[in-house]
Protein backbone atom coordinates (compact mmCIF):
# COMPACT_ATOMS: atom_id res chain seq x y z
CA UNK A 1 0.00 0.00 0.00
CA UNK A 2 1.42 3.31 -1.04
CA UNK A 3 0.89 6.39 1.17
CA UNK A 4 -0.36 9.57 -0.39
CA UNK A 5 2.23 12.36 -0.44
CA UNK A 6 0.99 15.47 1.26
CA UNK A 7 1.74 18.64 -0.63
CA UNK A 8 2.66 21.76 1.31
CA UNK A 9 1.99 25.23 0.11
CA UNK A 10 5.13 27.37 -0.23
CA UNK A 11 4.74 30.96 0.90
CA UNK A 12 6.79 33.38 -1.14
CA UNK A 13 6.29 36.29 1.25
CA UNK A 14 7.44 34.41 4.34
CA UNK A 15 8.97 36.56 7.05
CA UNK A 16 12.56 35.75 7.88
CA UNK A 17 12.95 35.41 11.62
CA UNK A 18 15.79 34.38 13.86
CA UNK A 19 14.73 31.47 15.99
CA UNK A 20 17.79 30.62 18.03
CA UNK A 21 17.44 29.98 21.75
CA UNK A 22 17.75 32.98 24.03
CA UNK A 23 21.28 33.36 25.28
CA UNK A 24 23.20 35.94 27.21
CA UNK A 25 25.93 37.52 25.16
CA UNK A 26 28.32 39.24 27.49
CA UNK A 27 31.02 41.51 26.23
CA UNK A 28 34.39 39.80 26.37
CA UNK A 29 35.62 42.75 28.42
CA UNK A 30 33.23 41.81 31.26
CA UNK A 31 34.84 38.41 31.65
CA UNK A 32 38.44 39.37 30.92
CA UNK A 33 38.79 42.68 32.72
CA UNK A 34 36.59 41.94 35.66
CA UNK A 35 36.88 38.25 36.41
CA UNK A 36 40.08 36.81 35.01
CA UNK A 37 42.28 39.75 35.98
CA UNK A 38 40.98 39.77 39.56
CA UNK A 39 40.79 36.06 40.32
CA UNK A 40 44.17 36.10 42.06
CA UNK A 41 43.09 38.68 44.65
CA UNK A 42 43.14 37.44 48.20
CA UNK A 43 39.83 37.27 50.00
CA UNK A 44 40.55 40.20 52.29
CA UNK A 45 41.10 42.60 49.37
CA UNK A 46 38.15 41.16 47.51
CA UNK A 47 35.66 41.40 50.36
CA UNK A 48 36.85 44.86 51.44
CA UNK A 49 36.39 46.02 47.83
CA UNK A 50 32.90 44.49 47.65
CA UNK A 51 31.87 46.19 50.89
CA UNK A 52 33.25 49.56 49.78
CA UNK A 53 31.86 49.56 46.25
CA UNK A 54 28.39 48.21 47.12
CA UNK A 55 27.74 50.17 50.29
CA UNK A 56 25.86 47.11 51.58
CA UNK A 57 26.10 45.73 55.12
CA UNK A 58 27.83 42.49 56.04
CA UNK A 59 24.42 41.01 56.91
CA UNK A 60 22.92 41.81 53.48
CA UNK A 61 26.02 40.71 51.57
CA UNK A 62 26.45 37.47 53.49
CA UNK A 63 22.84 36.30 53.87
CA UNK A 64 21.13 37.68 50.75
CA UNK A 65 23.88 37.55 48.15
CA UNK A 66 26.59 35.05 49.14
CA UNK A 67 24.17 32.85 51.11
CA UNK A 68 26.59 32.34 54.00
CA UNK A 69 26.51 33.42 57.63
CA UNK A 70 27.87 36.84 58.63
CA UNK A 71 30.46 35.00 60.76
CA UNK A 72 31.74 33.09 57.72
CA UNK A 73 31.78 36.31 55.68
CA UNK A 74 33.97 37.96 58.34
CA UNK A 75 36.33 34.94 58.32
CA UNK A 76 36.71 35.28 54.53
CA UNK A 77 37.15 39.04 54.84
CA UNK A 78 39.89 38.59 57.44
CA UNK A 79 41.67 35.88 55.41
CA UNK A 80 41.06 33.34 58.17
CA UNK A 81 39.50 30.78 55.82
CA UNK A 82 40.07 29.88 52.16
CA UNK A 83 37.31 31.39 50.09
CA UNK A 84 35.35 28.93 47.89
CA UNK A 85 35.67 29.64 44.17
CA UNK A 86 31.89 30.10 43.73
CA UNK A 87 31.87 32.90 46.29
CA UNK A 88 35.08 34.46 44.92
CA UNK A 89 33.60 34.48 41.43
CA UNK A 90 30.36 36.02 42.69
CA UNK A 91 32.29 38.70 44.60
CA UNK A 92 34.34 39.62 41.52
CA UNK A 93 31.25 39.78 39.31
CA UNK A 94 29.39 41.80 41.94
CA UNK A 95 32.27 44.31 42.03
CA UNK A 96 32.19 44.60 38.24
CA UNK A 97 28.41 45.10 38.32
CA UNK A 98 28.66 47.83 40.94
CA UNK A 99 31.46 49.57 39.03
CA UNK A 100 29.08 49.90 36.07
CA UNK A 101 26.06 50.66 38.29
CA UNK A 102 27.93 53.46 40.01
CA UNK A 103 28.86 54.95 36.63
CA UNK A 104 25.29 54.72 35.30
CA UNK A 105 23.56 55.97 38.45
CA UNK A 106 26.30 58.15 39.96
CA UNK A 107 26.81 56.28 43.24
CA UNK A 108 26.01 53.04 45.03
CA UNK A 109 23.14 54.51 47.09
CA UNK A 110 21.12 55.42 43.98
CA UNK A 111 22.09 52.15 42.29
CA UNK A 112 20.92 50.21 45.38
CA UNK A 113 17.61 52.10 45.27
CA UNK A 114 17.19 51.07 41.61
CA UNK A 115 17.98 47.46 42.54
CA UNK A 116 15.21 47.52 45.17
CA UNK A 117 12.47 48.81 42.83
CA UNK A 118 10.29 46.49 40.78
CA UNK A 119 11.44 46.47 37.17
CA UNK A 120 9.47 45.40 34.06
CA UNK A 121 12.63 43.89 32.52
CA UNK A 122 12.75 41.46 35.46
CA UNK A 123 9.03 40.55 35.27
CA UNK A 124 8.13 43.29 37.74
CA UNK A 125 10.44 41.88 40.42
CA UNK A 126 13.31 43.62 42.16
CA UNK A 127 16.67 43.16 40.40
CA UNK A 128 18.33 42.80 43.84
CA UNK A 129 16.82 39.35 44.23
CA UNK A 130 18.99 38.14 41.33
CA UNK A 131 22.31 39.21 42.86
CA UNK A 132 22.97 35.78 44.37
CA UNK A 133 23.81 34.07 41.04
CA UNK A 134 26.24 34.75 38.22
CA UNK A 135 23.40 34.58 35.70
CA UNK A 136 21.40 37.14 37.66
CA UNK A 137 24.37 39.49 37.89
CA UNK A 138 24.91 39.15 34.13
CA UNK A 139 21.24 39.96 33.43
CA UNK A 140 21.46 43.07 35.60
CA UNK A 141 24.76 44.01 33.92
CA UNK A 142 23.15 43.78 30.49
CA UNK A 143 20.20 45.91 31.61
CA UNK A 144 22.64 48.52 32.93
CA UNK A 145 24.40 48.52 29.57
CA UNK A 146 21.05 49.17 27.86
CA UNK A 147 20.35 52.04 30.27
CA UNK A 148 23.85 53.42 29.70
CA UNK A 149 23.26 53.51 25.93
CA UNK A 150 19.62 54.63 26.17
CA UNK A 151 18.18 51.41 24.73
CA UNK A 152 15.70 50.43 27.43
CA UNK A 153 12.59 50.12 25.25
Amino acid sequence: MKKAVKKYEVQEDAINMVSEPMAIYLPASFLKNNVLDNIAQNSKELFVKVMEITGLTIKILSENIFEITPKTFIKYKNNETKIPSRIAELAIELSALYELGNVVFGNSNIFNQWLEKENPFFNNTKPAQYLNTSTGIHLIYEELKRIEFGATA
